[in-house]
């Protein structure tokens, strides 16, 4: 193993830590989750330098880096290549809200950058863009520049002694404060993803995909070689966006079925991690093949379950794409799934027991999975889902896309099939009949059609003449129409939720197939003639 000194200890003042910015010594690795601090925390932060709390130590990792752009908060640098460049391992969003409010103009748009401390009430406050600083509100961007910050207190000559020995304080205080930086050096990222690993048990944890990319993509500089460019790979499916969540336990299910292990050490080397990275791409690519075609799933945010994605990943990376009588046991098993639960004892323990159903056999592996299913009960729609956080609701949208819904917007795409993954990219894809009683009638009240496309479309099924091919793909006829233009809305409700439930439940036992036997093919017993082996 490669020496690692021990990590030195530094103490660095905000003016080094925004000089470094500016430089280009300061690096954000890609691993690192985006921004997420509210303007609330910010301030806070910059009242704790005033008190002289601690606001806790920075890790940073001194090594090398090539030039190009560097983005912190609003700041954008063209860098050029350093050997001593600090890669930030533990303390970004403190970095970015503090050279980002130190140097921000009156042009930033952002209010987490736009930082005042206001005289008057002796706090630090955060304002719009739309809102202009009051004759108080002394900006933070003016705090490391001396000449400025002391002009600013000059031209206002109506502060009080008081105040202004309150901002002289202020800026004092901004000056003198020193952060602890933790620096760590030599090759070793094995014990540097081992300290961020501990220090990520304190405070607010990362989530498990996020602490994987840190501790998986430090290094490096293949692709697909973290979770974030494998996304962006397979976002050019055309299938939607697929949570890292999902991408990292597709990864791991494909290695071993094990997929909640601990994946602190989880690849021998960079090599490997590429390999298992690119294997996975092209696992999903096959599965979103299978899931768009086969079980007729057309966007990822119509998958009932996300714990289908890496149980197929790993079928897809042990046997190859889906065929035959497997691939179609496997769409009984999405579809069944779907509507009688595929996790009846929580995501974790399905999704483990589904990856560990896939081995040996494709045949065998998919009955297996059906194996693990709740017991066939009774099933009918639920027309009261309509959220797409509910595996029934996507059941239920599913089923209304097998009508092909044409569009009803005035455009010239009138009548045309309506664009399902532009819909759901767009928001839900749901829109109500009579938004005044939307609370009433779940799916029955709703069509497939992008909001505000369509106006007020009560009003267009009341008054529009409209064909009989357009009414049926929305699950319409000439007598649920007759209902609703006399005012008859709760018949017509019952009317066309009775062929909504159909329409569904059709849909879903197409592809379920309950009641089916679900061993071998028995056309694979006969030969090419016909005859019995």
């Amino acid at each position: 193993m490669a020496a690692v000194t021990r990590p030195k200890v530094d103490s660095i003042s905000l003016s080094d830590l925004v000089e470094f910015a500016r430089d280009g010594r300061i690096r954000v690795p890609s691993f690192q989750r985006s921004y997420r601090w509210e303007r609330s925390d910010v301030a806070a932060l910059f009242d704790s330098i005033l008190r002289g709390y601690p606001i806790g130590n920075l890790l940073v990792w001194q090594r090398p880096a090539p030039s190009g752009t560097v983005v912190i908060g609003h700041l954008h640098v063209e860098a050029h290549a350093v050997g001593d460049a600090y890669w930030v391992v533990d303390g970004q969003q403190r970095i970015t809200s503090l050279v980002g409010a130190l140097t921000a103009d009156e042009d930033i748009a952002d209010p987490r950058f736009r930082i005042y401390f206001d005289l008057q009430r002796g706090t630090f406050v955060s304002l719009p863009r739309r809102h202009q600083p009051g004759e108080d509100q002394l900006p933070m961007s003016l705090v490391l520049d001396t000449a400025r910050a002391n002009a600013w207190i000059r031209a206002r000559i109506h502060l009080s002694e008081s105040q202004i020995e309150l901002a002289d304080q202020m800026v004092a205080a901004v000056r003198d404060y020193k952060v602890p930086m933790y620096i760590v050096t030599g090759e070793d990222d094995h014990a540097l993803r081992d300290i961020f690993d501990r220090m990520n048990t304190f405070g607010k944890p990362l989530k498990s995909a996020e602490v994987f990319n840190a501790l998986h993509s430090i290094t490096g500089e293949q692709k697909p070689g973290d979770l974030r460019t494998l996304s962006a790979s397979v976002r050019t499916f055309g299938f939607g966006e697929l949570s890292e969540q999902i991408l990292m336990q597709s990864l791991l299910a494909i290695r071993s079925p094990k997929v909640d292990r601990d994946f602190r050490n989880e690849f021998v080397h960079d090599d490997d991690r590429h390999d298992a990275f690119l294997r996975t791409e092209r696992a999903l690519g096959h599965v979103i093949a299978f899931l768009r075609s086969e079980a007729d799933i057309p966007h990822a945010k119509l998958v009932p379950y996300a714990l289908y994605v890496p149980v197929l990943a790993r079928f897809v990376a042990t046997f190859g794409p889906p065929r035959g009588r497997a691939a179609e046991l496997l769409r009984r098993w999405i579809w069944r799934g779907a509507v009688l639960g595929v996790a009846p004892q929580g995501n974790t323990v399905a999704l483990r027991q589904g990856a560990a159903a896939v081995h040996t056999d494709p045949l065998e592996s998919a009955q297996r999975l059906i194996e693990l299913l709740p017991t066939t009960t009774p099933w009918r729609p639920d027309l009261s889902q309509t959220r797409l956080n509910r595996a029934q609701a996507k059941v239920n949208i599913l089923g209304l896309l097998s009508r092909e819904p044409r569009n009803l917007g005035e455009s010239d795409a009138f009548g045309e099939p309506v664009d399902i993954a532009e819909l759901l990219e767009a928001g839900t894809p749901l829109v109500p009949i009579d938004v005044a009683d939307v609370s009433n009638g779940g799916m029955a009240n709703r069509i497939v059609q992008r909001p505000g496309d369509v106006g007020d479309l009560a009003e267009l099924l009341l008054h529009q003449h409209l064909d009989q091919q357009l009414l049926a793909s929305h699950c319409l006829d000439a007598e649920s129409l007759a209902l609703l233009r006399s005012g008859r809305w709760t018949s017509f409700l019952e009317r066309r939720g009775t062929e909504i439930e159909t329409v569904i439940y059709d849909h879903v036992q197409s592809r379920a197939l309950f009641g089916f036997p679900d061993g071998p093919d028995l056309t694979e017993l006969f030969d090419e003639g016909g005859e019995l082996d």
